[in-house]
């Protein structure tokens, strides 16, 4: 993880097994906490992040936990034997909506 990464939807896998491991609740407060997520990241790295290591993880989890929901969506990490995609669910319907519309989504609230 370095500061080029800044998509929040490539941490999306390492959130997901937080929330298996952790629980929804323990997931959101290992990952929105600071000194938390300091230590949820030296924990699973095996060394001290840095600050823009625990800023980017924070960010994930904001978008996850606070993003999406207002727009109405979640995500699902998706693994096929060839790799992993993430789909964009609608949280009404549980339908699948493309990244363009949950993008679309985020542009019409003012959160990207």
């Amino acid at each position: 993880m370095g500061e080029e990464e800044t998509d929040p939807e490539k941490l999306m896998g390492w959130l997901e097994r937080e929330e298996e491991e952790f629980g929804i609740t323990g997931a959101v407060g290992r990952t929105l906490d600071w000194e938390s997520c300091r230590a949820m990241l030296k924990e699973e790295l095996g060394y001290d992040p840095s600050d823009a290591q625990i800023a980017l993880m924070q960010r994930a989890g904001r978008y996850r936990y606070e993003q999406l929901p207002q727009i109405g969506a979640g995500t699902e990490q998706v693994v096929y034997p060839h790799g992993q995609q993430l789909w964009y669910r609608d949280l009404e319907t549980g339908r699948r909506i493309s990244t363009e519309e949950a993008q679309r989504r985020l542009l019409a609230a003012g959160l990207r």
